[in-house]
């Protein structure tokens, strides 16, 4: 008695039928990534060891909304330093004696290539604001990491996301109690 289908039919087949079994598994899964649920964001009042979305927007709000004309030379780069500073300072107090909050004036220059030419630009006693986290056994020679972030803004823009968002998210350092 001979079968239907000859065996080189049902070897591609059984290829389709495995084909088709892949996609819909691949399917599913994206499924699944596309429509799972979030981790649903903190709000402002969260504890200070969390990070807070609600608090992150609001020093984003401070700093692009409230503040304005934060470019070199007008006030509201020296505001905007100054509310950053009271920000760490904040951390500082609830964290205790390992960390540190430093303040430092910068000066200097750089080249950069526009339009085929070269520009050379200057700043003079530019602010930089540091917050330094240690633990209770760290020595100075210890490994760190450097997080940092520019709260100056383009000419003409609110500087969100040139890097508003960046001193925001750092602004909301998650800080347990204890180090």
């Amino acid at each position: 008695m001979s079968s239907w289908m000859k065996s080189g039919d049902a070897r591609a087949f059984k290829c389709l039928l495995a084909l088709a079994l892949i996609y819909a598994l691949m399917a599913f899964a994206a499924y699944i990534v596309v429509h799972m649920s979030y981790v649903r964001p903190l709000p402002d009042d969260a504890t200070p060891a969390r990070f807070s979305e609600g608090r992150a927007l609001r020093h984003l709000r401070r700093l692009t909304v409230d503040i304005d004309g934060r470019q070199e030379g007008r006030p509201g780069l020296e505001e905007a330093a100054q509310y950053i500073k009271g920000e760490l300072e904040a951390i500082k107090n609830r964290a205790g004696p390992e960390v540190e909050v430093d303040e430092a004036l910068v000066s200097g220059s750089f080249n950069m290539e526009f339009l085929r030419h070269s520009i050379s630009l200057a700043y003079r006693d530019h602010k930089n604001i540091l917050l330094r986290i240690a633990s209770n056994s760290s020595k100075d020679d210890d490994p760190s990491v450097l997080l940092n972030g520019h709260f100056d803004s383009p000419v003409g823009s609110a500087g969100a996301g040139d890097c508003g968002s960046c001193v925001g998210g750092l602004t909301e350092i998650p800080f347990k109690e204890e180090l």
